[in-house]
């Protein structure tokens, strides 16, 4: 009789239970500690941007240029930004300069001979609106998205700024206007003007026209500057229709003229409120009734602090200091929405000089080029130069395969970040990308902030 193979040797089941716990002990630390950099026991890269982790950006929209074409203005010139506004903006708010690059929407393009378009990105296609003249300024209401605002250049010293309905591209009105135009913050009505002739006046004069998005804007009014306890208007200003150039009287809307030096400001937080600023003082305007009204003046430097206050400088009184006076300044801050000034402890840190590009919080301001004032709680800025890296491998291959490349873009794919919309464009050459950022902090608080 044989004896019975013996079988394979059997590891008791107190052993296995025991090994299985102490990987799963192993593998629970190495998920806790993995994310963690080095020098604090993981084995994460230390300072490894989030971007860089993630491998990469989704493709929201994709566009292809023809030779020629290129997200660019033709003849701009806002009359409060005397400097060269970059062509990828800063944040896309209302109270920035212009830009090609349309919030989440879309692009406004020149091409040759004159043409021009508004691309946008609607219902998974591109919707063109063409024109046969250089755009200016290309602005979608900050409200809605459902009104495009454009300014084009019809002849060399001659603009014509229209409201289209969007996505519907019917013209709701046009009207001859200087090389600019812009939004209210609030996004309920436009604002255009130019300046009017000399003609022996005093100096320089600048006649505005603020028109409703919605309805009618009724029968064309001229401010009066006659408001009681102010001053009376400044020389020159014209107070009646009568007295406006023949272009002046065809301007709709309610119209306003102001005195205009080097330097001046003017911001249009609502559609009934309208701010005024420069060395000789400042003013606040209300829209009452159809007609701009001025609800208070005075001396001092005044500049926005948006999206929600006003900052003043004023002085107080003469100081000796020297062989001359010297005007001690203090500060006030008010609700763009009224006339409230609220004193600035003296104490407290000397404010930024005025740019567009800033945004501001309670105690501090910061821009999309995470330059700061008083600001440390927001994140940095990491995801530009991310994207500039990522789709520099896209415009080498565009430079090769067209010459203007290199003229429109020298250095590497133009990258126009839109942190509170949580996308950016990328002009590599002979496309431009729309994609989706990597949705961290910075991008969060940004967007609850600004949007």
């Amino acid at each position: 009789m044989m004896e019975p193979t013996p079988g394979p040797p059997v590891i008791p089941q107190r052993y296995i239970i025991a090994t299985l716990f102490i990987a799963a002990m192993l593998l629970l630390f190495a998920v806790v500690q993995a994310p963690r950099p080095v020098s604090a026991g993981g084995v994460a890269v230390e300072g490894a941007p989030m971007v860089m982790n993630l491998g990469g950006y989704e493709s929201l929209a994709e566009l292809r240029l023809e030779d020629g074409w290129s997200p660019r203005f033709q003849g701009t010139r806002d009359p409060d930004q005397p400097e060269a506004w970059p062509f990828e903006g800063g944040f896309g708010t209302p109270w920035e300069p212009a830009s090609p690059y349309l919030g989440d929407q879309g692009l406004a393009l020149n091409g040759p001979g004159g043409r021009s378009e508004v691309v946008l990105w609607k219902g998974l296609e591109w919707r063109r609106y063409r024109f046969d003249a250089p755009l200016c300024s290309a602005r979608l209401d900050p409200a809605k998205g459902n009104r495009l605002l454009v300014t084009l250049q019809m002849d060399p010293d001659r603009f014509e700024t229209r409201l289209l309905e969007v996505p519907e591209g019917r013209v709701l009105w046009s009207t001859q206007s200087g090389p600019w135009s812009r939004f209210s913050w609030d996004g309920r009505a436009a604002l255009i003007g130019f300046f009017e002739p000399m003609e022996g006046r005093g100096d320089t004069r600048f006649l505005l026209s603020a028109l409703p998005l919605e309805g009618d804007g009724g029968e064309a009014t001229l401010a009066a500057w006659d408001e009681p306890g102010l001053p009376s208007p400044p020389r020159g200003v014209a107070t009646r229709a009568e007295a406006l150039s023949e272009d002046g009287r065809d301007l709709p809307g309610a119209r306003l003229e102001i005195p205009w030096h080097a330097g001046d400001g003017l911001w249009f937080p609502r559609s009934d409120r309208l701010w005024h600023g420069g060395a000789q003082g400042w003013t606040a305007w209300s829209l009452e009734g159809g007609k701009w009204r001025r609800q208070a003046a005075g001396a001092g430097l005044l500049a926005a602090q948006p999206p929600q206050r006003m900052g003043l400088a004023e002085p107080v009184r003469p100081v000796p200091s020297g062989p001359g006076p010297e005007e001690e300044m203090q500060r006030r801050t008010s609700p763009v929405g009224r006339v409230e000034w609220s004193p600035v402890p003296a104490e407290a840190l000397p404010w930024p000089a005025w740019d567009a590009a800033w945004a501001w919080r309670e105690n501090g301001a910061f821009d999309a080029w995470d330059q700061r004032w008083n600001e440390s709680a927001l994140p940095p800025e990491r995801q530009r130069q991310a994207l500039f890296e990522t789709y520099r491998s896209e415009w080498r291959a565009a430079v090769g395969l067209r010459a203007s490349v290199k003229g429109w873009l020298p250095r590497g794919p133009e990258v126009a970040l839109r942190e509170p919309l949580g996308v950016a464009w990328i002009w590599v050459g002979d496309r431009v990308l729309l994609v989706r950022l990597v949705d961290v902090e910075r991008v969060r608080i940004l967007r609850k902030l600004l949007r």
